[in-house]
Order: structure tokens, then C-alpha cells, then sequence
């Protein structure tokens, strides 16, 4: 019995840490609201660095109208601006569609036919591929699926012309399909991690972000000193992110450059996008260690580096938490059936469960979309968030077994 008891207080103590530290990221949040809601100042033309906007789309058929009509609006002078649509061997009329919008646009597009092995690597080997054709300052990617506000470039490049030590800035990424029930689950999971980790943290030179993937500026230099994005990573954006920390180079969120996104609406999508995600992420993340192991032993441990690591284990932390509330819920479940009571494993679960949805709540009235709709999911989501666990043994046997690292597209919903 003490050894349970001891069991007891250490996954107590732990889950209550991150609760801890996520009712602070709160306390952040609307501490800095002021000036997160602050709309960013645009320079003016002259100013604004020349861009290149890269949109990876395979197979992308159902989408790639309605995102080259919001690239057409965008507000940027057009002799500073170059869009590439990147075709890489897509089957369906994606490249049909992409040049027939291109040859009637006032905008300079190109669709650019990639032949280098993007079944395997993906969204990287496709961007690297379009990398060597592009000519301006700023490289920006979007994704295929992106709804794009017409000032959210102008917003991107500005900050960069204010703080010529950015080497990346990135957008706010909305939620463009949230009217089916799981898709909603998914809307409130992007938007707490959007809040609690990107708006949250204060501006400044030590706030370690992370790009997204889509919505993101980045300083071409920069990125070819780099070596471009890594063709083997599974979450090349996240990847490319540590890099950047760990050469030094600053990164900024920038909450008025705004994209509409899908979220998958199915679970098979879903486990399909997460499983590559979780996976890239633990690519990125025994990188880290290697490169950890590797340092310590030849005494060249960067500070860098141990932030970055750091911040590599902050991510773990809501899934560790998360098991754990399993692990009391089930206790309290035993002592329930075997001792005809409610016990203090069951409480203790109870008031993390109330936690988390009181964490939810604050976050939609934060963004004022607190509903009937969002507040019932919010109750919910904590068993939605038991799919990750099924991601986290998913990714752990696909390592053991040694599975190939294939990119996976994820699937369209809405079409245009």
C-alpha cells in the first residue's frame, strides 16, 4: 500500500506541475492581450522585401482553385512578388487547374512541375526542388489548402523590414471547418496550442517558437546556409525551427498575418496527419539527443542547445500529464468496484478533468467564441485527447519495427 500511495503522490504532483504551468500560460495570455490584439504596422512599399510564395499541391485538386483566388488578392506591390505553385507528379487536374488560373492571372504565377521523389519525402523535397527556381528575398510557404487574408504577406515581410535580425516570422492559423463535431475537437486543440505556446509567451529575443508549417516567412539567405529544408523530415517546419534556434537565428509570431486551414474531419485522417507529426517530432527530438550525446563528449555543450532540448521535452509534458489522469482515473475506477467507495485517486482525477475544461473556457473567451457548441466540446475533449496516447504507441511500434519514413498526404475536405 505504500508503494501505491507513493505512486499516487508522484503522478499527482506531476499532472498538477503542468496544470500549474498551463493556468499560467493563461495568466500570460490575457496579461499581454493588449498587446496581442494590437494590430502590427505595415511599412510602406518601398520598404517591403521582395517575396517569393511557395504552395506544395499534390493531388490538390478539390482546393487549389479557391487558394489561388485568395493569392490573387493579396495586397503586394507585383513587381515584388513571385507565387510558384509546386506540382509534383500529382495525379488528378491539379496541374490542369493551377495553369489555367495562372495564364488569366494579373499576378506572376508559375506552376512548376517537380520530378524529384515527392511520393517518398514530401512537402521538404518539393520545396527544396522550388527553392533553386525562386529569386527574391523572402521565401513564404502555404499550404495548399490555405485561405490567405490579402494583407497577411504584407504583415510577414514587415516585421522582418522593422527587425532585420528576424530570420522567420510566422501567422495565426484559423480553423476553416469546424462545423462537424470532430473537426470542432480539432478546432479547440489548434486554438488552445496556438494560444497557450505562440500568443502567450511575451515578445522577445529569448522566446523560443516554432513554425508552423504554413503561414511562414523566411529570409532566403538564411534558409541556404542552411541547407534548406532536411528532404527526411517527417515535420520539416519543426525540423528546420530547431535548427534556426540553435544557429541563433530569432524567430517571431506575428498574429495579424492570418491563413483559414482544414482540419481533418475523419479519425483515420486524423491518426494519418498525427502519426506524422508525433513521428516527425521524435526524428527532430533523438536528433537532439544524438547531437546532445555527441557535444557532451567532446565538451562543447552549447547553452543553446540545452533550451532548445528543453523546450524539445516541454512538448511531452501535456502527454506524460495526460497518461498519468489515466492512470489516477483508473485507480479511483478500482477503488470504486473493489472498495464500494469514491477514493482520492477519483477526486484527484476529477478536479485535473475540471482543470483541463476551465483551461478550454478561458481560451474561447479569450478569442470571445465561448458557445454552447465550443463549451460542450470542451467538456468532451479530454477523451478526444486520448487519441494521442494510441499516437504516441503507433509511433513508438513504427520505430521499433523500423518503418519506412513515407510522407503521408492528408486528405481534403471542402472543395472549391
Amino acid at each position: 500500500m505504500a508503494i501505491l500511495y507513493w505512486f499516487i503522490v508522484i503522478c499527482t504532483i506531476f499532472v498538477f506541475a503542468v496544470m500549474l504551468w498551463r493556468l499560467f500560460q493563461i495568466f500570460l495570455l490575457f496579461f499581454h492581450k493588449k498587446d496581442a490584439i494590437q494590430k502590427a504596422n505595415i511599412v510602406s512599399d518601398d520598404e517591403l522585401l521582395s517575396v517569393t510564395i511557395l504552395v506544395p499541391a499534390y493531388n490538390e485538386e478539390k482546393v487549389i482553385r479557391r487558394t489561388l483566388a485568395t493569392l490573387e488578392e493579396i495586397e503586394y506591390p507585383n513587381q515584388k512578388l513571385e507565387i510558384i505553385i509546386i506540382n509534383p507528379k500529382s495525379t488528378d487536374r491539379t496541374s490542369e487547374i493551377a495553369k489555367e488560373v495562372a495564364s488569366k492571372s494579373s499576378k506572376n504565377i508559375k506552376v512548376l512541375d517537380a520530378t524529384n521523389g515527392f511520393e517518398v519525402h514530401g512537402k521538404p523535397r518539393a520545396l527544396n526542388f522550388a527553392l533553386k527556381k525562386a529569386s527574391n528575398e523572402v521565401i513564404i510557404i502555404f499550404d495548399a489548402d490555405s485561405i490567405i487574408d490579402k494583407k497577411a504577406v504584407k504583415y510577414l515581410v514587415s516585421a522582418m523590414a522593422k527587425n532585420p535580425s528576424l530570420a522567420m516570422t510566422f501567422g495565426a492559423r484559423k480553423v476553416l471547418n469546424p462545423h462537424c463535431f470532430f473537426a470542432r475537437l480539432g478546432y479547440l486543440e489548434s486554438l488552445t496550442q496556438q494560444l497557450l505556446t505562440e500568443t502567450a509567451p511575451p515578445k522577445g529575443d529569448k522566446n523560443l517558437l516554432f513554425s508552423p508549417g504554413t503561414n511562414v516567412a523566411i529570409k532566403k539567405d538564411v534558409l541556404e546556409k542552411l541547407g534548406g529544408w532536411d528532404d527526411n523530415a517527417l515535420t520539416e517546419d519543426f525540423e528546420l525551427s530547431v535548427r534556426l534556434h540553435i544557429n541563433k537565428y530569432k524567430i517571431e509570431y506575428v498574429p495579424s498575418a492570418v491563413t483559414y486551414e482544414e482540419v481533418p474531419e475523419r479519425v483515420s485522417v486524423w491518426i494519418a496527419q498525427r502519426t506524422r507529426w508525433a513521428r516527425g517530432g521524435w526524428q527532430v527530438f533523438w536528433k537532439m539527443v544524438k547531437n546532445m550525446e555527441k557535444n557532451l563528449k567532446s565538451r562543447k555543450v552549447k547553452f543553446t542547445n540545452l533550451i532548445v532540448f528543453y523546450k524539445l521535452l516541454e512538448f511531452y509534458a501535456p502527454l506524460f500529464g495526460l497518461i498519468l489522469e489515466d492512470v489516477l482515473f483508473f485507480l479511483g475506477l478500482a477503488e470504486i468496484l473493489f472498495f464500494g467507495g469514491i477514493g482520492i485517486s477519483f477526486i484527484l482525477w476529477f478536479v485535473f478533468y475540471l482543470s483541463l475544461v476551465f483551461q478550454l473556457l478561458l481560451c474561447l473567451l479569450y478569442v470571445r467564441e465561448l458557445n454552447i457548441e465550443n463549451g460542450f466540446a470542451s467538456f468532451v475533449i479530454y477523451f478526444y485527447y486520448q487519441l494521442w496516447i494510441f499516437i504516441a504507441m503507433r509511433v513508438i511500434w513504427l520505430e521499433l519495427s523500423r518503418s519506412e519514413n513515407k510522407w503521408e498526404k492528408t486528405k481534403r475536405f471542402t472543395s472549391a
